[in-house]
């Protein structure tokens, strides 16, 4: 137990902590393998650790053991105080993040991610080799414990066969409700493609994907797309994420299955990885001021809105614009101002 949270009391507890929290280290790394954690699931994975054996409501033991476990596996971490006398974490990420605040150091950016509104702090500025900041990507699906959600059918309007009813685990949506929102290279509009990334989890696309392949079984791509478009222009309902959220809020592909409602950025994103994982097509979201699509490279050629990226033609397709048919922009979007985001 920490006596103080002054440098040497701080140092004494890390110097018990290097010999007596071997075995706790190495059960939260075997852990973040066989489950296949990102980077913020171990984040998460350590302060739950950290909570459950000193006890929850930020108490400065748990904060200095989680600083331990993740700075021993190789994250970027400083720990700091406040002037009430509370320590806290602060921790490097690849990429900068919004509602966390964060300091300058040496070039990078640490947040603090306890939400306690602290604002000056003086911080332990003790370095380690090898430290790598937290990555914010999602690589692969993290192997939680399922814990499914009730049915939930999903229907085209205009094409009754594009049907499949879907489930969630509902311990991805509680990860998920969590995850940080984040953007690269000083450029707001990449937020999307970290979500647009992510594949779909193996419990949706195991109810999901059987039906549509049967659906667009034998379709050429042009009316394998339309069949797809119309399945998420119509069996979702519309809603503005500030009325169901009070502020904006993207989903991962998942998400757009379970949740009742969505919006423009959800639906590219979900139409972005039904084109990739059942057509095999190339896709890059399309940005307009206030609203989200898509455009996808065909191998056939069909008539359309399109855009040019690279010199490569790219068809609009309007997830939102309701039983609008591949190629067609959406009124008052104007594809000349439109900005691509690659994927």
């Amino acid at each position: 137990m920490l006596n103080n949270i002054r440098e040497n009391a701080v140092a004494d507890m890390w110097e018990r902590m290097m010999t007596s929290c071997n075995n706790l280290l190495y059960d939260c790394l075997d852990l973040r393998n066989s489950m296949k954690l990102c980077d913020w699931a171990y984040v998460k994975l350590a302060e739950t650790v950290a909570n459950t054996i000193y006890g929850s409501g930020h108490s400065n033991e748990a904060v200095l053991l989680q600083s331990f476990i993740l700075n021993q596996s190789g994250f970027k971490i400083h720990i700091a105080r406040s002037d009430n006398h509370r320590l806290h974490m602060l921790l490097a990420a690849d990429c900068d993040m919004y509602n966390y605040p964060y300091w300058k150091l040496n070039g990078e950016h640490y947040y603090l991610l306890d939400h306690s509104g602290v604002d000056g702090l003086n911080i332990f500025t003790r370095t380690f080799p090898e430290e790598q900041p937290m990555r914010l990507s999602i690589a692969q699906e993290q192997r939680f414990s399922g814990k499914l959600s009730s049915e939930r059918t999903l229907q085209a309007e205009r094409y009754p066969a594009v049907s499949a009813t879907v489930v969630a685990n509902m311990n991805l949506m509680d990860f998920y409700n969590e995850y940080p929102a984040s953007y690269a290279n000083n450029d707001p509009l990449t937020k999307w493609r970290f979500y647009a990334q992510v594949p779909l989890s193996r419990v949706a696309q195991e109810r999901l994907y059987p039906a549509l392949r049967a659906a667009i079984s034998g379709k050429s791509e042009r009316d394998a797309a339309n069949m797809l478009i119309n399945f998420v222009q119509t069996a979702f309902v519309y809603e503005y994420d500030d009325k169901v959220w009070g502020c904006d809020r993207a989903f991962f592909a998942d998400e757009t299955l379970y949740y009742p409602y969505s919006d423009c950025e959800d639906r590219s994103i979900l139409f972005s990885r039904l084109v990739r994982d059942l057509l095999g097509l190339e896709v890059v979201l399309v940005y307009y001021p206030g609203h989200l699509a898509t455009a996808v490279k065909f191998n056939e050629p069909i008539p359309g809105d399109y855009l040019s990226v690279d010199g490569t033609r790219y068809l609009v397709c309007d997830p939102t614009y309701i039983h609008a048919p591949i190629g067609l922009t959406m009124p008052d979007m104007d594809n000349s101002q439109a900005k691509v985001i690659m994927l």
